[in-house]
């Protein structure tokens, strides 16, 4: 079972204090959210997205406040046409995460299930349920290493994740935002074919249970999670680590809850995966206050 990524991500800048962030970024919390209030969006006695993503901003910024660590987290939220987040534009280093669009590329670079080869069905499914990073970097070197992931960034829109200099791709650097794309194009019909889609929900819904944490815990009675996290510690972040949790709750009948959670500078991989389940907590009792 693979537990780490092996990889050093980019030199951060020094962090300020999170209790002066957060008096002095207040008014500005909806644009750090990436969130713009749309007139009309909402309905009578709804918060708006606006609204309620300077309600994260406060809710997670309080949170972190309490943990005792320095962790930096961002947050985006999809449900319908709604949009709620905070910090959506910082940028972390992806971890395993990127994994998701490695698995998006095999599956666009065939015309069918059937035309993949078995061998790379075998990694592909290495990679999402387990994690494994051998399966990995053979499935990233077979699609084209480096210049092909840089190729795929732009091809699916993703105009803040970057390839890292020295080509590894756990060193792939990415936002909430991104990831939110890349959620969208793997999980739903589009790019894709539901034949494909299916495949992607069957690996990203099996995740090891060992690895199924993150934002499995907003998860509701009757909801099914498709997900992939992320973990990793960095040099650039003094022996500090990167943990994410990337994916969609749904079940049947109601609209679907995409999010993307990534934090850097957890001190430990266990204090992390906390830390990120708690904010997983806290993003749904925001996002179940939209109207759908």
């Amino acid at each position: 079972m693979i537990r780490h990524d092996h990889s050093r991500g980019p030199v951060q800048g020094p962090r300020s204090s999170r209790r002066l962030l957060l008096r002095s970024a207040l008014p500005a919390a909806a644009a750090l959210a990436g969130v713009t209030a749309r007139p009309g969006a909402a309905q009578a006695q709804t918060p708006t997205d606006a609204e309620l993503s300077t309600e994260l901003f406060e809710r997670v910024a309080d949170y972190l406040a309490t943990t005792g660590t320095e962790t930096e987290a961002s947050v985006k939220m999809q449900r319908g046409t709604r949009f709620v987040g905070t910090y959506a534009r910082r940028i972390h280093d992806t971890a395993s995460i990127v994994k998701m669009e490695i698995l998006l590329m095999l599956l666009e670079k065939y015309s069918t299930m059937a035309a993949i080869p078995q061998t790379r069905k075998d990694q592909a499914r290495n990679m999402i349920v387990w994690s494994d990073n051998a399966a990995t970097t053979e499935l990233y070197n077979f699609l084209g290493g480096c210049d092909a992931l840089q190729a795929a960034h732009e091809r699916y829109g993703l105009a803040y994740t970057n390839v890292s200099d020295d080509c590894r791709w756990g060193l792939t650097t990415t936002n909430v935002g991104d990831q939110l794309l890349i959620l969208n194009q793997l999980l739903y019909k589009g790019r894709l074919t539901q034949e494909k889609v299916d495949y992607a929900r069957w690996l990203m819904g099996g995740v090891a249970s060992v690895q199924a944490w993150g934002i499995r815990a907003a998860k509701r009675t009757g909801e099914t999670v498709w997900l992939k996290n992320g973990w990793d510690s960095r040099s650039s972040l003094g022996g500090l680590w990167v943990v994410h949790s990337c994916g969609v709750i749904t079940s049947p009948g109601q609209t679907a809850i995409r999010m993307a959670i990534l934090t850097s500078k957890a001190p430990n991989e266990s204090r992390g995966i906390e830390i990120v389940e708690e904010i997983a907590r806290i993003s749904r009792s925001i996002i179940d206050k939209t109207v759908v």
